[in-house]
């Protein structure tokens, strides 16, 4: 995902500090009434959130097996990319 640009960023600031707790709307997971935007949003989060587990998951996999000494072609190999494409996503910089 693209890093906010400066004006997304001083949006999203702006969005944040005027927050309104008292009138926010809150919908309870699986209230039938909530709207189908807010569903959208609420999966695209969920959906980031296991990319980002499944991401760690990953690089503590490759960091094992380096660990126990497989080499970048044969972890590149189980992935089905290169060695040096799995060295390049995996290794510590």
């Amino acid at each position: 995902m693209p890093k906010p640009t400066p004006e997304e960023m001083a949006e999203i600031t702006r969005r944040f500090e005027n927050f309104d707790y008292e009138t926010a709307v809150v919908y309870e997971a699986g209230d039938p009434n909530t709207p189908a935007h807010i569903l959208i949003t609420q999966a695209l989060a969920a959906k980031m959130y296991h990319q980002r587990q499944a991401d760690k998951a990953m690089h503590e996999a490759v960091d094992a097996a380096r660990t126990q000494g497989l080499s970048w072609h044969r972890i590149g190999l189980q992935l089905g990319v290169t060695g040096e494409a799995a060295r390049q996503r995996y290794a510590h910089t």
